[in-house]
């Protein structure tokens, strides 16, 4: 019989977006999606609004990019995200 998963057999990471830690399980691709709503709790929306999203400190053959609409990238701990908002009225 095996034994039920706990909490702690979940191994995370810590990255950081817009300067605030966030905890995610490891080995997770992250979308575009999942970034932004890291980011903002209440994402502002509307016509026009864009996200641009970049990263450094990532994974060893591409510690440093951006992310858009339609990708994912694949998290290390210590990854730091800058994820702005623009109004393109």
């Amino acid at each position: 019989m095996n034994a039920p998963h706990r909490n702690e057999d979940i191994k995370t990471v810590t990255i950081i977006i817009n300067g605030r830690p966030k905890t995610i399980p490891k080995n997770d691709d992250l979308t575009f999606e999942e970034v932004v709503a890291l980011a903002f709790e209440n994402p502002p929306t509307g016509d026009g609004i864009q996200y641009t999203i970049q990263y450094s400190r990532g994974q060893g053959n591409k510690p440093t990019g951006a992310v858009v609409e339609g990708q994912s990238v694949k998290v290390k701990d210590g990854m730091e995200f800058d994820v702005t908002s623009t109004n393109r009225s």
